[in-house]
């Protein structure tokens, strides 16, 4: 069965077992699902056709939801999310006449919050800022991260090393993305200078990352090689802020990359991706030192699946994206 280019939001529950679906099409919509994937009921969150890049979600320790939300018309906005109830608060206002606003992103963290987001002034389409916004109940400050050209905008991830933000993102050097990362100094409540990681010189789209145990990084994505985009994959860690790579190699060549991700659960790793509608995985036994030939998944090729951008509180997956079968099951 095909593989559903969609992508929605699924967020786990630690206390109630359950999951709650957030699907974005010509509204948002929101499905509570109980501990047996059973839907119980769905209503309408939020009026109007968005995307994943207008909204992150994410769930605290506690259950609650919460996240952050641009409504494309000036105004980003706090979420928290009850229940059938929506409580909705500006934090941004910005001149959406002039500006877009993509890949909005939040965390909150002992009663601070951090939001990341890509600015883009109209006038000039291929130019990014990464904008950063720090609030905590002594500061409130907005920073940029980054000036950046881009040819295909892509997303950037956020992970955390004792609750201190690193970011990585793609940025044009000599017209082909390259990957850069910054760590944020809670001191002086700004991010270092950004360090260059790969330099291939060729096209990148698509990343995923995550970090493990032992604070190594793990990063995947899709590099571009003879009209077409392996799998690659990079080991690191940052050293004196620097961050240096331990093991880069493909995963695969054999076709078109799509939708690079990485998983980690039960002390291994995965690295799944598309290709023409098929689920691929290749999945590591020793911290991405080695990795497994790729294979194509059976239970995606039976059943119908897609992506969903994942959050969790049970510490069971360590995943920002999964990809599922509409029962919710996540496929490895």
């Amino acid at each position: 069965m095909p593989f559903i280019d969609k992508t929605s939001i699924l967020v786990e529950n630690s206390i109630s077992k359950g999951l709650t679906l957030f699907e974005l099409n010509e509204n948002i919509i929101s499905t509570n699902i109980d501990s047996h994937l059973n839907n119980v009921d769905s209503h309408i969150l939020i009026n109007g056709e968005y995307s994943f890049i207008d909204i992150w979600l994410d769930i605290d320790n506690s259950d609650n939801i919460y996240g952050v939300f641009n409504d494309k018309i000036g105004k980003i906005q706090n979420l928290t999310i009850n229940d059938k109830c929506l409580d909705a608060d500006t934090i941004i206002k910005y001149d959406y006449k002039n500006f877009f606003i993509k890949f909005i992103y939040t965390k909150k963290i002992n009663n601070k919050q951090h939001i990341v987001y890509y600015s883009i002034n109209k006038n000039s389409p291929y130019h990014a800022y990464l904008v950063h916004f720090y609030k905590s109940p002594y500061i409130c400050k907005k920073s940029r991260i980054d000036f950046l050209k881009y040819d295909i905008l892509t997303n950037f991830v956020i992970t955390y090393n004792d609750n201190i933000p690193s970011i990585f993102y793609f940025k044009l050097v000599n017209h082909k993305e390259e990957l850069f990362s910054s760590i944020f100094d809670e001191n002086s409540h700004t991010w270092s200078t950004p360090v260059q990681i790969t330099s291939s010189k060729k096209s990148k789209i698509y990343l995923s990352v995550i970090k493990d145990i032992k604070n190594n990084y793990h990063i995947t994505f899709a590099e571009k090689n003879n009209n077409k985009y392996y799998c690659k994959y990079l080991q690191g860690s940052f050293i004196d802020g620097n961050f240096i790579v331990l093991l880069e190699k493909y995963i695969s060549k054999s076709s078109m990359c799509v939708f690079p991700n990485l998983i980690s659960t039960h002390s291994k790793i995965y690295i799944q991706w598309i290709e023409y509608f098929n689920l691929y995985t290749s999945e590591s036994s020793d911290y991405g030192k080695s990795w497994s030939k790729p294979k194509l998944n059976s239970l995606a090729s039976d059943f119908y699946f897609q992506r969903y951008e994942f959050r969790s509180n049970n510490n069971i997956y360590n995943a920002s994206t999964v990809f599922a079968l509409k029962n919710y099951k996540i496929i490895l």
